[in-house]
């Protein structure tokens, strides 16, 4: 066992606590934007302590992370692969993780002021392998998302249990979108398909929804909320005709949610699996030997699309062998 000065292990301690809490309650499904801002609150201990908020917040109250920052970060620690464009500075529970990671060190680990620079930030560095090793490559390491195909199912069943299997890993809406977008890209092959990572919100983008063929604004979500429902209305407004795209379980609600704002004549709510797998099943001709062959071409088209886009690499679909 890995022997540390008592100072470190007590600074390593505080971390592991700080992160397993900070996970309990994380936004989304990933921890990246927790290991960015311990990394980029690490790399500020390296040189001053106790640490101001001047220190680690820029005057946007931002945490002064990026893309560059981490990846100069992992470089050091012997990780090159893309981990996050923006450094999780983009997250809005950056700011408030890294708050509560610079609290417990000022508060508990106040023998570190006494010490030399140098042993400061090694100590810093050290806990920065940490993160890195624990948390940057099991991320790189996770399992891509493995899916049993029955072709004796209807292809709606079958992308039906797709999302069911990245329900369980908490990717249904990344996976949800994705899926859509490879449909939608097989089927219109001389369009040009928006593909965005599942994290992009639309106003950011400056787009109207997930998706736009000719005058229709498409829109996914597994978990349908009053705000979609606006942004659908908004379509409307502005002379799009807009499509919901939800899962079958939530139909319902979304119907209720349209006809609370009396738009439930206005706005098209689809069931997503319904949607992706009809289409496949009507180029298959409605056979086996066919809906395999274009199974597997939505997956590989799923596939290009996450690798383009997004940096979690466990999004991808791990084809079938029997496809």
């Amino acid at each position: 066992m890995e022997s540390r000065p008592p100072i470190e292990q007590a600074a390593l301690e505080l971390l592991a606590r700080w992160f397993d809490q900070e996970r309990k309650n994380q936004e989304g499904g990933s921890d990246r934007y927790i290991v960015c801002a311990g990394l980029a609150v690490l790399e500020i201990l390296k040189r001053n302590f106790p640490i101001r908020a001047k220190d680690y917040l820029t005057r946007g109250n931002q945490v002064k992370t990026s893309g560059p920052l981490i990846k100069k970060i992992l470089r050091e620690h012997g990780e090159t692969r893309r981990y996050s464009a923006e450094g999780g500075r983009t997250t809005r529970s950056t700011r408030p993780a890294a708050e509560r990671l610079v609290r417990v060190l000022n508060e508990h680990l106040s023998a570190l002021q006494s010490l030399p620079s140098p042993d400061r930030e090694a100590i810093a560095h050290d806990l920065q392998g940490w993160l890195v090793r624990n948390f940057v490559t099991a991320y790189f390491e996770r399992q891509q998302l493995e899916i049993e195909v029955s072709l004796s199912k209807p292809a709606p069943q079958i992308i039906g249990d797709i999302i069911a299997a990245a329900s369980k890993r908490n990717q249904a809406g990344c996976v949800a979108q994705h899926l859509v977008g490879a449909k939608l890209a097989l089927r219109f092959p001389n369009a040009a398909v928006e593909n965005r990572a599942c994290t992009s919100a639309d106003v950011q983008a400056g787009r109207p929804g997930d998706f736009t063929i000719g005058d229709t604004v498409f829109h996914v979500t597994v978990a349908p909320m009053p705000a979609v429902i606006e942004k659908c209305a908004d379509n409307v407004k502005n002379g799009y005709r807009a499509i919901l795209l939800v899962s079958e379980s939530k139909l319902q609600a979304a119907r209720q949610l349209a006809e609370l704002r009396e738009l439930q004549d206005r706005i098209g709510i689809l069931p997503l699996e319904q949607f992706v797998g009809q289409n496949i099943e009507e180029l298959s001709s409605f056979g086996k030997s066919q809906l395999a062959d274009n199974l597997k071409a939505l997956i590989a088209a799923y596939n290009e699309r996450v690798a383009a886009v997004e940096t979690d690499r466990s999004l991808l679909i791990k084809i079938p062998e029997n496809l």
